[in-house]
């Protein structure tokens, strides 16, 4: 998983002694005790904090983006509070007075990540994560939009688009004719790309289904896991910093990235996904290919000679994609 690969941004450090006038900031009179660097997160500042007089400890969420994205992850997890466990948000601060970044305290969620239990292989545990992982993501799609498109603070559409088949195959095209991909992926690995797209692009013209909210990076990185009487479930989704209004199968091609075709996780999620009310077209699994195509065309557009293991395996995945498709 993408754990191992090089990132194209330097991770934030912030000063204890910064940490704790922000913490001040929010709860007067307390001392900042302890904080730490978490492991989710990745392009973001997270850090588990201990504070004076707390029993409990706290997320300190710095956002790397504009302050469009801390505003639109705080409305989505309102939107969602008691429908989907998301950590609720204590105090949000967008004025970069004291750093350079938008920040957030947030309440801290218990759990381990999906990634380690799906890397002890051990079976049953991979298929009640499963259960839960399609459970929630098809009360996550439950939301739909009048349109496709990227939110406003507000979780209107700020910037309507549809990636139809036109859409869909100009921005392969240039990935593969003008962009990195192409020498990343090699001449005959290219031309293979390309028949495949020009060979189902069309399956995306004949969805006539209303956007969903997707998450966008709906994976074993940003999904905490705890077990309970029943089992394995999910304790909380994190990091909506990519979220839109889309096709649910965004979100389906991304969460079965690694999996091969009919795995035991696949069809426990799937079989979930479906009895807690998600949809899913006959094409599903093309449709989440394509969609998933996209995503990693563009990571591997961005990619540098520097991230070999990023782009090893970007090029492993996109094989994978067409492969018997």
């Amino acid at each position: 998983m993408k754990e191992a690969w090089e990132r194209s941004s330097k991770s934030m450090q912030i000063k204890f002694e910064t940490l704790s006038v922000m913490i001040s900031q929010v709860f007067r009179g307390k001392r900042l005790i302890k904080a730490e660097r978490t492991q989710t997160g990745l392009s973001n500042g997270t850090y588990k904090v201990e504070i004076e007089g707390s029993t409990t400890p706290y997320l300190l969420r710095i956002f790397s983006g504009g302050s469009d994205i801390a505003i639109k992850e705080k409305a989505i997890a309102e939107r969602l509070r008691g429908v989907v466990p998301v950590a609720d948000y204590i105090y949000l601060d967008t004025s970069r007075k004291l750093v350079e970044y938008d920040w957030a305290l947030m309440e801290w969620k218990e759990g381990v990540l999906l990634r380690d239990i799906l890397q002890r292989r051990e079976e049953r545990q991979i298929a009640e994560v499963a259960e839960s992982v399609g459970n929630i993501l098809a009360r996550i799609h439950s939301h739909t939009f009048e349109s496709p498109g990227l939110f406003a603070g507000d979780l209107t559409i700020a910037h309507p688009f549809d990636m139809d088949e036109n859409e869909f195959f100009s921005f392969i095209t240039e990935s593969l004719d003008h962009s990195a991909t192409r020498h990343w992926l090699g001449a005959e690995a290219t031309e293979k790309v390309r028949s495949f797209c020009v060979s189902h692009r069309s399956l995306l013209s004949e969805i006539h289904e209303p956007p969903v909210l997707v998450h966008s990076d709906f994976n074993g990185l940003n999904l905490l896991m705890m077990e309970g009487l029943n089992g394995f479930e999910v304790s909380a989704v994190l990091d909506w910093e990519f979220a839109f209004s889309g096709r649910r199968y965004v979100d389906i091609g991304n969460m079965l990235r690694y999996e091969h075709d009919k795995s035991l996780f696949e069809r426990h999620f799937v079989k979930a996904y479906r009895s807690s009310g998600g949809f899913l077209n006959e094409n599903w699994v093309l449709l989440s290919k394509l969609e998933d195509l996209i995503a990693l065309c563009d990571l591997l557009n961005r990619s540098t000679p520097e991230m070999t293991n990023r782009i090893a395996d970007l090029r492993q995945l996109i094989n994978q994609t067409i492969v018997g498709a």
